[in-house]
């Protein structure tokens, strides 16, 4: 028996009329896709890989989270860029955050940090996701709307964060962090990058 939450999440597919091009207008060609159960599994979401080749960008997106029951209003999905060569990080990254927001039933909010004991990646210092707005495509990647202009869906790019910037940002918020960002020209899709803080 389902809930009336988890209608309404799995009802309306068509408010997402237009998605498909619209993520590869602004992430590239999509080159690959793992899908929901890869592992064996539903786990209630694919994998979908966008190439920037002019860029040498990889982004990958969630597909299926604007479909559960997660609550956020309007739905979500999650996406990360990072340098080709980097993508099988990019998809640990999304997958790891998009397990947790399934299995816990919950959404991101704008500039919310979801940490981790542990390093995300071996061998890195990243400790978390700052979930944003994407540092380089325009407003329209992160919130696509239908033809009437209303809000359907909301795109968070998952940005790493090394433990140091966590706890920057616990000191002095995510705006201080981005400014020292751009003070210190951090390449944000670079997973290779050092912390600056």
């Amino acid at each position: 028996m389902t809930t009336e939450q988890e209608r309404t999440a799995l009802g309306g597919a068509h408010r997402f009329i237009g998605l498909a091009e619209n993520l590869e207008r602004h992430a590239g060609t999509p080159t690959a896709a793992e899908p929901p159960n890869v592992q064996g599994r539903n786990r209630g979401y694919g994998l979908v890989f966008f190439q920037l080749e002019q860029y040498h960008l990889t982004t990958v997106i969630s597909s299926g989270l604007r479909f559960q029951p997660l609550g956020a209003e309007p739905a979500q999905e999650l996406a990360c860029t990072v340098y080709k060569e980097q993508a099988e990080a990019a998809k640990h990254l999304v997958d790891l955050t998009a397990e947790v927001l399934v299995q816990q039933r919950t959404y991101l909010v704008p500039d919310q940090i979801v940490p981790n004991e542990e390093p995300l990646l071996p061998g890195t210092e990243f400790h978390g996701v700052l979930a944003s707005g994407h540092p380089m495509f325009p407003p329209e990647f992160t919130r696509f709307t239908d033809p009437d202009g209303i809000e359907q869906l909301q795109v968070f790019t998952l940005l790493p964060v090394t433990l140091g910037e966590l706890n920057y940002i616990l000191d002095n918020g995510v705006t201080a962090l981005r400014q020292q960002w751009a003070r210190f020209e951090v390449d944000v899709f670079d997973l290779g990058r050092p912390s600056v803080a």
